[in-house]
């Protein structure tokens, strides 16, 4: 009897081990000293942290919408009754030769951009949203597998989120020869996942690259970062302009509404395409994402011909409808008469072309089916 209690005991503790060393791996590495030197010398660095421009508060007052907490362990009460249509890909739905102008959403932030015949993805986590594999789950599939992603000349890190960088996806391309462009402090993740040093550009607000003929710009986002608690804002969160072939997109990415949007249309819009966050957004948060009414307010001040709504559709992270928002971010686009493109999953389009539809109000039997694959 003793010696079964000791054996559990035992098991017991070895699965506590591996679990704390799992989730130090998913945590990730904080920036050296030497980077944190050269941090306090920026204008948004002070005090061992990244900071916004303006302010960003929580009201802690303001009642969560049921089922709170609870939602990112069981199954969602918000998540759609039946499979999301999408057009299931594989690394041969890919032309050998990106396109000029050429979008994929992939599902929340993860898009696959062609752009002056370059490809590269933004963003990309293709499991859930957690450290932790049964937490804060995704209603679907994505519609690529991770294994199937066609040739990339590099990949777009926003920020250290869970449901924006992912471990298992940059331990998949430590031995390969992609590029990552990141926020200041983001490297040093990747640096510890496995990703040599040389592959890892990372920049500041209003610092460019040219990298693969690709002018990629960080801008400024009112948003946070941290994987864990005690590291609230020690790596950096940005916006990004992507500038090739004559076309300019501005990724987003995640952030609450300022005076910024306004400075970056002024500055570098108008935009060929915006994608914009329009989910995630909770009173308790105000300063944190997008409201609906915001998104629209928002694409007004950043210039934007074409808006492409992004960070929805997988996750239930704001305690509400998973089509409540883009069903409000539709009626108000509008009611301004500004240009909406909703594809599904996996559908690539042209953004200067593409007729996308409300495919979310009523899927029919079919599309809930669908599975056909892009030619």
């Amino acid at each position: 009897m003793l010696l079964t209690a000791l054996l559990l005991a035992g098991l017991i503790a070895l699965l506590c081990i591996l679990t704390a060393c799992a989730l130090h791996s998913q945590f990730g590495a904080l920036p050296e000293e030497a980077e944190i030197r050269r941090f306090q010398t920026l204008p948004n660095y002070s005090n061992g942290q990244f900071h916004n421009l303006e302010s960003v508060h929580m009201n802690v007052k303001k009642l969560a919408r049921k089922p709170g907490f609870f939602r990112f362990l069981l199954d969602s009460s918000n998540a759609p009754e039946s499979e999301l249509p999408a057009v299931r890909l594989t690394r041969n739905s890919f032309a050998s030769k990106p396109g000029e102008f050429n979008v994929t959403w992939l599902g929340h932030s993860m898009l696959i951009v062609e752009l002056a015949g370059r490809r590269f993805l933004t963003d990309p986590v293709f499991g859930n949203a957690a450290p932790v594999p049964f937490v804060v789950r995704r209603y679907c599939d994505s519609p690529l597998p991770r294994e199937e992603l066609p040739p990339l000349d590099f990949i777009l890190i926003s920020h250290d989120h869970y449901d924006h960088l992912e471990y298992a996806t940059i331990r998949f391309f430590r031995n390969s020869d992609v590029p990552f462009v990141v926020p200041l402090g983001v490297g040093a993740i990747l640096r510890g996942w496995g990703i040599a040093p040389e592959r890892i550009r990372e920049l500041n607000w209003n610092d460019s690259i040219m990298l693969n003929e690709i002018r990629i710009t960080a801008l400024t986002n009112r948003h946070f970062s941290g994987r864990r608690l005690g590291n609230r804002n020690r790596t950096l969160w940005a916006s990004f302009l992507f500038e090739g072939g004559g076309k300019k997109i501005y990724f987003g990415a995640d952030g609450g509404y300022g005076k910024h949007f306004r400075e970056i249309g002024t500055r570098y819009g108008p935009f060929d395409l915006t994608c914009l966050e329009i989910d995630a957004w909770n009173e308790r948060w105000p300063h944190n994402h997008l409201f609906p009414d915001e998104v629209i307010q928002a694409q007004m001040d950043l210039r934007g011909k074409r808006l492409l709504p992004i960070h929805w559709g997988v996750f239930d992270l704001a305690m509400h409808p998973w089509d409540e928002s883009i069903g409000k971010v539709r009626s108000l686009a509008e009611q301004k008469r500004l240009l909406l493109l909703t594809p599904k999953m996996g559908e690539r389009i042209q953004p200067e072309s593409a007729r996308t539809t409300p495919w979310w109000t009523s899927p029919s039997p079919r599309d809930a089916e669908l599975t056909k694959k892009e030619n």
